[in-house]
């Protein structure tokens, strides 16, 4: 009985020995566990490579104190003993991506691209729904020339983040030398938004017609995001004077006839509103200090309406009102408008002016609108335009003044606006 006893309290002892060994072991492991990660988290914060060798000397089965010593090595531009770092990560941590990421991007620049590959498309299957693992593959598979294959990756990679699209358009304009019918098959747009951000890209590039194409088959814009691509691109057209086109542009989203816009003054009568930061066509109203500029229900005869235009001081120099008009080239016009004002004083009377669309310059000028005349008048303006014009502005604006400052006060109205062609 008492050997029995004995050998139960030997055991006993043992027992808790082994405890108490085991519990100093996991304290210990702890310890340097936790050592080790404060000395990684001092490698990142101060970019010390020491530190991160102190983390893995305290831990070298962290897999994240040999991640952080290879990004020290990297930041040092030691790649390959970075690579010998990682490739330690990952076989203690191999279901993290950007693990194998690092390790490919690494091996990339490097120039093994064998290596890169593998370690990317690991990444890749990792994460298949993040946009960095396969935009750097698709990155890699396109300095090899392999576009099919790289485009197939960078296009989901835009998919899951939409601010690698410009990029993509870029990069896409390279591979196909610039021909259109390459870059659209390299890109394929799924989205309306896709059209319009390849309608937007082309604009830029002065491609006119492929831009309208694609806006044509994107369709009225579905929210606020499409809308500003498509303007983006309409004020793209019109910056590169590609003035037909715009048109095409603006006209499928305004419920307008394509054909109808060379010679076709818009909303002569105001009887449509006056859209607010819609560039294009139709009238334009810049904000204007100490100027009002409102749709009046009356106007010089039933049935239209016309633009009541307050001034209440003096305001710096420029556009009022304008509207941008497709012409002819070559061809004499006749524009037509009625005027009235009331108690309008000013040493700078506004006039109406036609100028060149492309190179600003005057092509014709009203006579000023009287501020003494409170009665509907009927008023016109010949001009002609030359080789070059293929649209006109027709703007409401001051004469210089023969005094600075120069206020203006009163109301003026307008309305009846048409374009005859002579």
């Amino acid at each position: 009985m008492g050997r029995r006893h004995l050998l139960l309290s030997l055991l006993r002892f043992s027992i808790a020995l082994l405890g108490l060994i085991g519990g100093y072991r996991l304290s210990h492991d702890a310890a340097h566990a936790g050592l080790s990660r404060l000395f990684s988290f001092s490698a990142i914060v101060q970019s010390r490579l020491e530190s991160a060798d102190e983390a893995v000397r305290l831990a070298p089965s962290d897999p994240e104190a040999h991640y952080t010593r290879a990004l020290a090595l990297v930041n040092k531009e030691r790649l390959s003993d970075a690579v010998v770092e990682f490739q330690q990560a990952t076989r203690l941590r191999p279901h993290h991506y950007y693990e194998w990421l690092d390790l490919g991007v690494t091996l990339d620049r490097l120039g093994d691209q064998t290596g890169a590959d593998a370690a990317l498309r690991e990444s890749v299957r990792l994460a298949p729904f993040f946009a960095q693992p396969r935009w750097q593959l698709g990155s890699l598979l396109f300095r090899q020339g392999r576009y099919e294959e790289a485009f197939a990756e960078l296009r989901l990679a835009a998919k899951s983040n939409p601010s690698l699209v410009g990029e993509l358009l870029q990069l896409a304009w390279v591979a196909a030398d610039s021909d259109v019918r390459a870059f659209e098959a390299l890109i394929q747009p799924p989205t309306k938004r896709s059209h319009l951000e390849l309608a937007n890209f082309l604009a830029g590039r002065g491609k006119g017609a492929d831009a309208v194409r694609q806006v044509r088959q994107a369709g009225e814009p579905g929210d606020e995001v499409e809308r500003a691509l498509l303007q983006k691109t309409i004020s793209g057209l019109l910056a590169a004077q590609l003035f037909s086109d715009a048109y095409a542009a603006w006209a499928i989203s305004h419920n307008r006839p394509v054909g109808s816009g060379p010679g076709q003054f818009l909303n002569g009568d105001f009887l449509e509103p006056i859209l607010q930061n819609d560039p294009g066509f139709g009238w334009q109203v810049l904000p204007t200090p100490k100027v009002v500029v409102s749709i009046d229900p009356s106007g010089p005869t039933p049935g239209a309406r016309s633009v009541r235009v307050e001034f209440s001081g003096e305001h710096a120099p420029g556009n009022l009102i304008h509207q941008l008009v497709l012409l002819q080239s070559k061809t004499r016009y006749s524009l037509n408008f009625m005027a009235r004002a009331e108690d309008l004083v000013s040493g700078g009377p506004p006039v109406i002016l036609a100028f060149d669309g492309g190179s600003k310059t005057i092509l014709g000028q009203s006579k000023p609108l009287s501020p003494g005349n409170s009665e509907w008048s009927a008023y016109q303006v010949d001009f002609a335009t030359d080789s070059n014009t293929a649209a006109v502005i027709i703007a409401l604006q001051r004469l210089s003044c023969n005094q600075s400052p120069c206020p203006i006060f009163g109301k003026l109205w307008l309305s009846r606006f048409s374009l005859v062609k002579n």
